[in-house]
């Protein structure tokens, strides 16, 4: 599936510094982007306008191909069913077909109206189910955090790297000085933390 490319907006309408207008405070601006900012405005509030029309049109489209596949299901002998499938639509995974036939049986029973999105709508049908609620995003004070680790792991690879071409023996008064004072924090977080 291919992203799609954003539509150009209007160019921008740069003023030459000699011919600066004033804003309505009356200070002067070099440039006026308002147009171009009005018109990028518009553009997005129409394409959002525009994929929320089309997410509903595929809702409608897929309520009304689970209901298709359920007929069709329906028709075909005991035990058929998965390889009709994989014969006669090809381009339908068996989970797809589940999804959009659960979805067509719980439409009938659940108002879409506010879904603007196929996912939103498998949430409201209970086809797809709620995630779990987050946690507060706040890191506990108490439990490691490993993210944080990673730029270490980093830094002691890159020293075991430079150490093995040279020695710290052999590294220049002046480099052992850079590192030893960007290091002074971490001795003392390390300190700290052993306190």
């Amino acid at each position: 599936m291919t992203k799609p490319q954003p539509k150009p907006v209007a160019a921008l309408e740069v003023l030459p510094p000699d011919t600066a207008a004033p804003d309505t405070q009356g200070a002067m601006l070099s440039i006026d982007l308002s147009a171009s900012i009005n018109a990028a405005f518009a553009a997005a509030r129409t394409a959002a306008d525009s994929a929320t029309n089309e997410a509903r049109h595929a809702i409608t489209a897929a309520v009304q191909c689970g209901d298709l596949l359920t007929r069709q299901k329906a028709s075909v002998p005991h035990g058929t069913w998965l390889d009709w499938l994989a014969t006669h639509c090809p381009d339908i995974s068996v989970e797809t077909a589940r999804r959009y036939m659960r979805l067509s049986k719980r439409s009938q029973v659940t108002d879409l109206t506010d879904a603007t999105s196929l996912r939103q709508a498998y949430l409201a049908t209970g086809v797809l189910p709620e995630p779990p609620p987050r946690d507060n995003d706040t890191p506990d004070a108490n439990a490691p955090i490993v993210t944080f680790t990673r730029g270490l792991d980093q830094f002691r690879r890159w020293f075991h790297r430079s150490t093995e071409e040279k020695p710290l023996a052999k590294w220049t008064p002046e480099a052992r000085r850079l590192l030893r004072n960007e290091l002074a924090w971490f001795k003392k977080l390390h300190d700290d933390l052993a306190a």
